[in-house]
């Protein structure tokens, strides 16, 4: 586990802008002797520990093959038609690359799951805002109970120790963790209702280390030293859209201004789509307007990898795991 600057204890939780790493003596030469890979679980091989968000106006199939080419993975969102989905992941499959499917806990998704098994899928992520309930504990055991071991389960949002050990308990391979730190993401103001995100990484992780379970970090990524501080914390891999939002690969109509629209999945906009208009009354995520580029998701997770292999070399480590037992962070 990560240790503090002069073995002190943090008496407060803090999120990724309160904490830095220390430099140390280090006998790694060139960055290209880092490796950042990990494999989240049995297939799931990644170059570079991210995941890009499973949001509507991030991840969708051109989405999910950039992210595979880079070294990285996608996650689709869920917010469209069960046969719509169906034909995008088919895409990706059919042009060899691999993704996680996106599933809530309500019939309809118990149905989407049906077919998209029905089409090869493997990978799921049951995402809902509050991942430590009654409802992703019966989706979970659901989705064991209909396909046994045959796929590979990711499940979120949590932020605490309990709650990990609730989800691997019901069932879950991978936990999702991020309570309300996402830069489109109003939980926190709506309900206050929270967890700063470095602390929750760190909490679950505490959990995750003793059943070596793969947690994913998900939200408040706001530079690419987030990401490192995320990894060193204890967290297998991260999950974004805010670096991916404005790709050329993302979803959406270009505005004449050349902006796309990007939400948060507990938005007006996203309560829309799925025709929760009850939920929009109080919404928990708002819509911004993002500048387009040319850029790839590609391009992105390259300079991404860049910037964990040069952390990890100011710790002497040549891996995620020599990352995680090296590094020391210092409070600011």
């Amino acid at each position: 586990m990560a240790r503090f600057l002069r073995n002190y204890t943090p008496n407060r939780e803090l999120d990724y802008k309160d904490v830095f790493i220390v430099p140390q003596y280090s006998e790694i030469t060139s960055r290209k002797e880092v490796d950042t890979s990990v494999c989240l679980e049995q297939g799931i091989n990644l170059d570079v520990p991210i995941i890009s968000a499973n949001m509507s106006s991030v991840t969708e199939e051109d989405m999910c093959l950039s992210m595979h080419s880079g070294g990285g993975i996608g996650a689709m969102h869920r917010f469209m038609s069960i046969e719509e989905n169906v034909k995008k992941y088919s895409l990706v499959k059919q042009h060899k690359g691999e993704c996680f499917i996106s599933l809530g806990i309500n019939e309809e998704s118990k149905e989407r799951a049906k077919a998209l098994y029905e089409a090869g899928a493997r990978y799921f992520c049951i995402d809902i805002a509050h991942g430590h309930s009654l409802n992703m504990k019966n989706m979970i055991h659901w989705l064991r109970q209909t396909f046994g071991n045959d796929l590979i389960i990711m499940a979120g949002n949590v932020a605490t120790y309990n709650a990990t050990k609730s989800l691997y308990d019901w069932g879950a391979n991978i936990i999702k963790v991020g309570i309300g730190p996402g830069s489109v993401c109003l939980t926190k103001n709506q309900t206050a209702v929270t967890f700063p995100q470095f602390s929750a990484v760190m909490e679950c992780a505490l959990y995750a280390n003793q059943k070596n379970i793969p947690i994913v970090a998900d939200g408040g990524l706001t530079e690419y030293g987030d990401v490192c501080r995320a990894l060193a914390a204890g967290a297998s891999a991260v999950m974004s859209g805010k670096f991916f939002a404005g790709c050329a690969d993302t979803p959406g109509t270009l505005s004449p201004a050349g902006t796309k629209p990007y939400f948060g999945m507990a938005s007006n906009r996203a309560m829309k789509l799925i025709k929760r208009e009850e939920d929009m009354a109080t919404p928990e995520g708002k819509e911004i307007e993002v500048q387009s580029t040319s850029v790839l998701a590609r391009d992105i997770i390259k300079e991404l990898k860049g910037a964990i292999q040069s952390s990890m070399s100011y710790s002497n480590s040549r891996n995620l795991s020599e990352y995680r037992e090296n590094v020391i962070f210092g409070i600011r």
